[in-house]
């Protein structure tokens, strides 16, 4: 969930600049860096593309981002066409899930928007975080698949080099996971949100992802399965990429 990232933002920023890179309690800014060049990255769920720097950073040539909201994503769209440099960033404002063509309800979540979803709050997320639930306000959105949005976009994932799909989408990876079907094996790796303790009613909990991401061929690569977070981000690779 963004709300731990904001947290760890602000931490960073007073620590040395050598250091903020191993504050994370993920391991996958090194192991990206250590992969670097990146050179395809597609985020799913961008919110206002607060990673551009790095993954510039890592060699993108390449990053296409997508998120639901018009609202965000007008703010994302400002924010890449003032961005400067040799990576090209592309944007598109769309729900992402399992297949094209079907309304679904996406729920506003107070604040900056960041953990907004199609699912709404859980209990346990009413609990830990009752200042960031959902606003009230409910979009009707008509959601499009992965494969449709990468066409659209001419985008060639087994032709563009190293690349990396990255899924922040509030409880709804599973569905953005099975509406990309084989097409997934092309990326050489995934970062995705996960819960152990689901924040979203209806969202998938870890093992449903990590049963589905072994059976696709990738493993694990961020943490080893105790340290996996209750609710945070893992990096996986694909089993024939090494770090």
């Amino acid at each position: 969930m963004r709300i731990f990232k904001g947290v760890e933002r602000a931490a960073k920023r007073v620590m040395p600049k050598r250091w903020r890179k191993y504050f994370r309690a993920s391991r996958y800014e090194l192991l990206m860096e250590r992969l670097a060049p990146v050179e395809l990255i597609v985020h799913v769920g961008a919110h206002w593309g607060e990673d551009a720097a790095f993954y510039e950073a890592c060699g993108a040539r390449t990053v296409l981002w997508i998120e639901a909201d018009p609202e965000t994503y007008a703010r994302l769209a400002r924010e890449m066409a003032a961005r400067r440099g040799p990576t090209r960033h592309l944007t598109e404002c769309a729900l992402v899930s399992a297949s094209g063509g079907e309304s679904m309800s996406f729920h506003r979540f107070k604040g900056d928007g960041s953990s907004s979803s199609v699912h709404r709050a859980s209990e346990a997320m009413a609990e830990r975080f009752p200042e960031s639930g959902e606003s009230g306000e409910v979009l009707e959105l008509v959601s499009r698949s992965l494969p449709e949005i990468l066409a659209r976009h001419g985008i060639d994932v087994p032709g563009s080099g190293r690349s990396m799909l990255v899924l922040d989408v509030q409880g709804h990876e599973y569905s953005v996971l099975t509406g990309l079907g084989d097409g997934l094996r092309d990326f050489s790796m995934c970062k995705c949100e996960v819960s152990r303790h689901v924040m979203y009613q209806g969202g998938a909990a870890f093992p449903q992802i990590d049963a589905h991401m072994k059976a696709m061929g990738f493993r694990l690569a961020s943490h080893w399965y105790v340290q996996v977070p209750r609710h945070g981000d893992v990096l996986y690779l694909r089993e024939d990429v090494r770090a």
